[in-house]
């Protein structure tokens, strides 16, 4: 079991790592902008507030672009607010907050100030009931909670929200009341280990498979459309939209995917641990790792 550690911020301290367009040793530096114990996921809303999901502290962490702590979601539990593993953050545009809670088996909504909404349960219901978002417990007292394990979550401007279920191993649709959409994976879209989804331009989700060491294109139903034209990618971690440029995040490297032009770019990270995630603004450039936050200038 994987020990708790406090939270640490550490301002202007500068750390070692290489990018560049091509592998390369020459280290840049970068400012390390908090600590965690086990970091899953990353992402940035539109003002610019960082959102960090840490499973050791079973919690979201939300950040200023320099890295102050304004308020942190969550802690262990099952009951609503609490998490088990949050694997995965969507700030939407700011005002909603949707959060993978892997273990608990459902996404967890919350409003812009971090208060607790409702939640949606993934797969069948441990007592049963009705699908959709619910805000109260059952009437048991036990908590609501679903049988899948969500490890990526996503909504749309339409609000369609995007699920894939680490248990089934697929790519789930829900609208914005909590009703399923149309699921359709055969042939070359079954997936095999899903692990991340970015949505773009099209409309068009796309996810990051590790077992296939690829990423894979869907519309916006579900329906599986093609296998991105890219090398091997056998430590694919996230995924990530910005200017219509998709951004897959491997261990040691980033590449640049664009719809019209293919693979843009391949830009080396050299750090003293595997990257998990990035975020992209146009005045800088985040870095996730396992125990580490880090901003940048940029490529």
């Amino acid at each position: 079991m994987i020990a708790k550690v406090k939270l640490l911020l550490v301002l202007g301290i500068a750390v070692g790592a290489t990018v560049s367009d091509a592998p390369a040793q020459t280290p840049t530096r970068g400012q390390v902008l908090a600590e965690y114990g086990d970091a899953q996921a990353l992402a940035v809303d539109p003002r610019g507030r960082l959102y960090v999901a840490d499973a050791v502290r079973d919690a979201v962490e939300v950040l200023s672009p320099r890295g102050t702590r304004k308020m942190v979601l969550g802690g262990s539990g099952t009951r609503p607010g609490e998490f088990d593993l949050p694997s995965d953050v969507d700030p939407t545009n700011g005002q909603l907050i949707l959060v993978a809670d892997a273990y608990n088996g459902r996404i967890q909504r919350f409003s812009e100030e971090g208060q607790y909404l409702e939640s949606l349960p993934i797969g069948q219901l441990d007592r049963g009931g009705s699908d959709g978002w619910t805000f109260q417990d059952e009437q048991d007292g036990g908590s609501v909670q679903g049988d899948g394990r969500p490890v990526a979550v996503a909504r749309d401007d339409e609000g369609t929200i995007f699920v894939l279920d680490a248990s089934t191993r697929r790519l789930l649709t829900w609208s914005d009341l909590g009703r399923s959409g149309r699921i359709s994976e055969t042939g070359d879209g079954r997936l095999q280990d899903p692990v991340a989804l970015a949505l773009g331009s099209g409309p068009r989700v796309y996810v990051a498979d590790a077992g296939k060491e690829a990423v894979l294109v869907y519309d916006s139903f579900g329906t599986f459309l093609r296998r991105l034209a890219l090398p091997s990618l056998p430590t694919i971690r996230s995924l990530t939209v910005h200017r219509g440029r998709l951004y897959i995040v491997c261990a040691e490297r980033v590449l640049v995917w664009d719809r019209r032009d293919g693979l843009l770019a391949e830009h080396a990270v050299t750090l003293k641990e595997p990257l998990v995630d990035a975020a992209l603004r146009d005045d800088g450039l985040y870095f996730l790792t396992p125990t580490r936050l880090l901003r940048r200038a940029g490529w």
